[in-house]
């Protein structure tokens, strides 16, 4: 009997404790380092989110003319370029893209491509195009051909993207991915099974890109944009040896530090990135990332076409820390057969840029990309860290 009344006196001792220490630790109390606060969440970074993108951004179908000649002579490749974008400012406002797709040629002397070859062919005589006189970068899909564009020069292009950033300081960070184009329009035309007439110098062959045309390259980038406004390899690196050892082992930077800013990215591949990274192999110094293969010292940043064929090494590549670009569809492929298949595996990739021609629904099937809710940037759904919410990656509505 005593042993049963000291048992229920400890039993009731012990509920008592443990309610003062529930107390002590409860939200209610006052005390620092209370410990039931919850906890802050970490800081998202470039590589949590994911965003939708625009291919060949500045694209514009070829005028009528033109059209009915190459829908004749090679229809496939007509099929691929009968598209038109919205203007880049327009992209941005209305849309919410925040990936970029830019083809240049080189120019330095000025006045190569203000001729159009394929006019010269069909007999139509114009004046130069005057935008395309003065020396610098030009933005064109297939030089004399498939040449028309929202912004005729990078300069240009740029300069939209920059004006709508500085009216709205708190976006989230732009890609804006470049590719230098050197190939000859008889190269092109050979690639795809198109015999052409030798037409003399007719056609203009853009320049090989070499150091100091890279160096111009990004005197215009930095021509429109202050050092500061762009996250640089640099940036990224630190005081690692190489740009991935920094991506895989310490991080991108973080969304908030990254915030009215922009980013660069050469997609070239071949000689010309060989060109880019000549005595900077981890792009020491440049302003632009590459589109490079894990394992080298300048990886940070890869394109992965398509995540059917290829999605467990795209999510692989996305949870070791890449930043990966994927492509939604193919335009004249893809969105009239409003097959979504590709679509909607990016979507799930875990890439963070979805590249497409659709972010307007297509007028006959509706096909259309855009992220769930209509959001202009979304928790990626396999890198984002488990307290990610997408309202912390909203943007401000205010100028």
């Amino acid at each position: 009997m005593r042993f049963r009344t000291w048992s229920r006196h400890a039993a009731l001792v012990a509920a008592l404790a443990a309610c003062l220490l529930a107390l002590a630790c409860s939200d209610d109390g006052d005390g620092d380092g209370d410990a039931s606060e919850p906890a802050e969440p970490a800081p998202l970074r470039l590589n949590h989110l994911q965003v939708i993108g625009s291919h060949n951004s500045y694209h514009l179908a070829p005028r009528e003319e033109l059209a009915s000649a190459l829908e004749a002579l090679a229809p496939s490749l007509f099929r691929e370029i009968d598209y038109t974008h919205l203007p880049l400012t327009e992209q941005l406002e209305e849309h919410g893209i925040r990936q970029f797709e830019l083809d240049v040629v080189a120019d330095p002397e000025g006045g190569l491509y203000a001729t159009p070859g394929a006019l010269e062919v069909l007999g139509i005589d114009e004046p130069p195009i005057a935008e395309l006189q003065q020396p610098g970068f030009k933005v064109q899909h297939i030089q004399d051909v498939d040449y028309n564009s929202t912004c005729l020069t990078l300069v240009a292009c740029l300069g939209e993207i920059e004006a709508w950033s500085s009216e709205h300081p708190d976006h989230l960070p732009i890609m804006v991915m470049i590719e230098t184009k050197t190939q000859t329009v008889q190269e092109g035309a050979e690639s795809i099974g198109v015999e052409l007439p030798d037409l003399g110098d007719i056609w203009a062959d853009p320049p090989e890109m070499t150091p100091e045309l890279f160096d111009d390259l990004e005197a215009e980038l930095l021509s429109v944009f202050d050092r500061e406004r762009i996250i640089t390899p640099d940036d990224v690196r630190g005081d690692r040896e190489t740009l991935e050892d920094a991506v895989l082992l310490d991080g991108w930077p973080t969304i908030e530090e990254s915030r009215g800013k922009v980013m660069f990215a050469l997609v070239d591949t071949g000689p010309s990135a060989d060109v880019y990274r000549e005595g900077a192999p981890a792009l020491e110094g440049r302003l632009a990332f590459t589109s490079s293969t894990p394992g080298e010292p300048d990886a940070a940043f890869v394109r992965v076409d398509d995540s059917l064929e290829d999605g467990e090494q795209l999510r692989k590549w996305a949870l070791d820390g890449y930043l990966i670009r994927t492509r939604t569809d193919v335009p004249g492929v893809h969105a009239p057969e409003d097959d979504t298949a590709l679509r909607d595996a990016a979507l799930e990739s875990g890439a963070h840029f979805l590249s497409t021609d659709y972010y307007v629904a297509h007028e006959e099937t509706g096909y259309v990309v855009e992220l769930p809710g209509g959001v202009v940037a979304r928790c990626n759904p396999v890198t984002a860290p488990p307290d990610c919410d997408d309202d912390r990656l909203a943007e401000s509505t205010a100028d």
